[in-house]
């Protein structure tokens, strides 16, 4: 009887599908049942115990206890100056870090300042350094008139507008960044960041 050579392909390939089963069925399967952890054990007569998970609230969480007492409440600023002009690029409402907020900062050289405004009282003021002036490879320093910038503000209420003034190019303005909050809203009226809060909740 003559096999055509697709026939015996058809027959080795069977073959290897057959050995490769064998082998595959041949293989000694892990002790233990790979969805439970496994027991912890103890040397010199000591004893191990596997304590089952507990429920931690989000206070009790060391994480979340370290990062609270490094940050406040605040908000994280993105400017753009560009001479005398100044431009919002984004404001997010966040935890920000204590030591960048502070407002007893001093920055040495040319600076920007930004102070922070509610119902007409003054929050909190920041002071960072203005990148003005950059090092240029073979050219030393340059004058860098447009410039972005990053900045954070504490807040213990909504922020409505955000004084910016930089002395180094003369820039400054005034920004509006009460629809920062907008999504926060959106999802909780009654959230202590939707301007009007406290005064719905009386």
């Amino acid at each position: 009887m003559k096999t055509s050579t697709s026939q015996m392909t058809q027959t080795a390939l069977l073959v290897a599908a057959i050995g490769l089963s064998g082998l595959a069925a041949a293989q000694p399967m892990p002790a233990g049942d790979p969805m439970k952890p496994e027991q912890p054990t103890a040397s010199d007569g000591g004893k191990a115990v596997l304590l089952a998970p507990r429920p931690m609230t989000e206070r009790d969480d060391p994480l979340n206890q370290a990062v609270a007492a490094q940050t406040v409440d605040g908000m994280v600023l993105v400017i753009t100056i560009d001479g005398a002009t100044v431009s919002l690029e984004s404001a997010t409402p966040a935890r920000v870090p204590k030591r960048q907020a502070r407002s007893s900062r001093e920055g040495a050289g040319d600076v920007v300042k930004a102070t922070a405004f509610a119902g007409g009282q003054t929050l909190s003021t920041t002071v960072v350094p203005d990148t003005v002036l950059n090092a240029s490879e073979g050219g030393g320093l340059v004058r860098t008139e447009r410039r972005q910038i990053a900045l954070v503000l504490a807040a213990d209420r909504p922020i409505e507008t955000v004084s910016i003034v930089a002395l180094a190019t003369g820039a400054n303005a005034t920004l509006d960044v009460r629809s920062a909050y907008a999504r926060i809203c959106e999802a909780d009226r009654s959230n202590k960041w939707c301007p009007g809060a406290g005064q719905q909740a009386k």
